[in-house]
């Protein structure tokens, strides 16, 4: 049985779109509409869209709208803006917090300190000065944030490292266009954070899209902003599935165990797949086998009978992308 949203997860999911409506609409006062849903909102759903639309915001705004919470005395106003603030425009951020760091309280510094350090070598100069503070923990965090940012290997220009901000976001303006490869389907999957999480792996292997069948809610937190990148559809029913599948030239590829299946490693392929992944309880209806083209399992060595339905869907993705290299 696939849960139904409840009243507060089906409000945060609202609440979510609209943050990303608000964004791409850019109209008056976003911005600090989109702070305030950061810094104020509890729930991960509409949170975790604000963070995304802040990093692809105009970064002197976003920084003007954010340092008033650094410099603030309450305590989870601070936490959130210092891990905000590091997604941004390093060279802005330094800009801005240069002449108000000395107006700043104790445990501002010491946020600001925290947020230097993960902004790494630009920030460099501001923490050297910071070594002088009057206040002997703020000269010692400093000194370690310095000692951290040298550690720190260097990213050689690399703008699409994991580790280099915008941290999980591409460093571009729009998507690029995507060649034709393979894409995915998720059918009627109960759980949320499952579901965002295949929609980052499909974005990270180079799928053309996702198409989810029936039940749409995903966490959109655990897709890291990969669905801002990555073309993800809703398709109401099976049938039309399948005749979207044909239309668009793909040939099914359904992620099942069963006899007819086939180790993802020992298949020979399709040229055009769409990898068909079913409910976590479930799996797929009948109708998906029978279309397919290929039936794929994982052999499980453990005592468990099977792999998370994420995590499975992404070992098949780089599997496809394994044959493909090899061809």
């Amino acid at each position: 049985m696939v849960p139904e949203l409840n009243a507060v997860e089906q409000a945060a999911y609202e609440a979510g779109l609209a943050v990303r409506a608000d964004a791409a609409g850019r109209s008056s006062g976003w911005v600090e509409r989109t702070v305030a849903v950061a810094l104020n909102t509890n729930h991960g759903f509409p949170r975790g869209e604000a963070r995304i639309a802040l990093q692809l915001g105009p970064a002197e705004e976003v920084v003007a709208a954010l340092l008033p919470a650094l410099l603030s005395p309450n305590k989870r106003m601070r936490r959130r803006s210092m891990t905000l603030l590091p997604r941004l425009d390093p060279d802005e951020v330094c800009r801005q917090l240069d002449p108000v760091l000395e107006s700043g309280g104790q445990k501002a510094r010491r946020a600001a300190c925290v947020a230097l350090a993960a902004i790494g070598a630009p920030a460099t100069e501001l923490l050297e000065r910071m070594t002088r503070d009057s206040d002997e923990a703020i000269r010692n965090r400093a000194r370690r944030a310095l000692d951290a940012i040298t550690a720190r290997p260097a990213d050689n220009g690399n703008r699409n490292l994991s580790y280099v901000r915008p941290f999980g976001l591409p460093y571009r303006d729009a998507p690029p266009p995507r060649p034709q490869s393979f894409a995915v389907a998720a059918f009627n999957f109960s759980y949320g954070v499952n579901l965002g999480t295949l929609v980052r792996s499909a974005e990270a292997a180079g799928a053309e899209a996702v198409w989810i069948i029936g039940r749409d809610f995903y966490y959109r937190p655990s897709t890291k902003g990969s669905d801002w990148w990555l073309p993800v559809e809703t398709i109401e029913t099976l049938s039309e599935c399948l005749e979207r599948a044909a239309q668009d030239g793909f040939e099914i590829v359904a992620l099942q165990q069963g006899a007819s299946a086939q180790a993802v490693w020992e298949a020979e392929w399709p040229e055009r797949p769409l990898i068909v992944a079913g409910n976590e309880g479930d799996g797929l209806p009948r109708q998906f086998i029978e279309a397919a083209a290929l039936q794929l399992e994982l052999p499980v060595y453990g005592n468990i009978d099977s792999l998370n339905v994420a995590v499975a869907t992404s070992v098949a993705m780089y599997a496809f992308r394994g044959w493909q290299a090899r061809q």
